[in-house]
């Protein structure tokens, strides 16, 4: 008898930590259905933040042909920018390939492209003429610059908030694209490994286009 009664309380003690389990699965699947529907049907928008335009600083910098380049010579242009290295092995010709399809996808807008070299020491105009070349690089629409190292980390990270720096021999530097409008000021930062990203960017352009 008193086996039979021991039994039945380890049952019993097996059957409560089985239903706290349970229970606890329960309210573990309630609580994200919860959230999930939170999420379907709380619409309301979030607070808008105003944003102070921000405008491109003057430059004056070298191109692909040996030519001088200044801001105000890109004044009243819809251009989209970017920082890389002719010697990169890593984003740079994944970034550049994706300047390759805006250009050719807006051959007949008036859409200009910029490319700052963050190694403008290797990088003169000769090798940067050479590396426009190897990509089909428009040289009236698209222009590789060099220059002083100092201004160009310098316009990269105060003038548009990009990174640029090294790290022991390594350069390093942001993959992202940046449109900027005709008045100058900068319209949007989008990354170049992103498909989303580049999708809005073509919109974005578009719209700045009145398309």
């Amino acid at each position: 008898m008193e086996a039979e009664v021991t039994n039945a309380t380890k049952t019993g003690r097996k059957l409560d930590k089985s239903t706290l389990v349970w229970v606890a699965l329960g309210v573990i699947i309630i609580a994200i259905a919860g959230i999930n529907l939170w999420s379907v049907f709380d619409t309301k928008p979030e607070a808008l933040t105003e944003t102070v335009p921000v405008s491109v600083p003057d430059f004056s910098l070298t191109n692909q042909q040996g030519e001088p380049l200044a801001l105000s010579d890109m004044a009243g242009k819809i251009w989209v920018a970017d920082f890389i290295f002719t010697n990169c092995p890593t984003i740079c010709p994944a970034m550049t390939q994706e300047m390759v399809r805006l250009q050719s996808e807006f051959v007949a807008d008036p859409v200009y492209f910029v490319s700052f070299s963050v190694d403008p020491e290797r990088d003169t105009p000769r090798v940067l003429s050479r590396y426009a070349t190897t990509y089909g690089a428009d040289d009236r629409r698209w222009h590789f610059l060099t220059g002083d190292k100092a201004e160009i980390y310098q316009l990269a990270e105060q003038g548009f908030s990009l990174a640029a720096g090294h790290n022991g021999s390594e350069i390093l530097h942001s993959p992202r694209f940046v449109l900027v409008r005709a008045d100058g000021d900068i319209h949007d930062f989008y990354d170049s490994r992103s498909g989303p990203a580049m999708l809005r960017l073509r919109r974005d352009i578009k719209t700045l286009l009145g398309k």
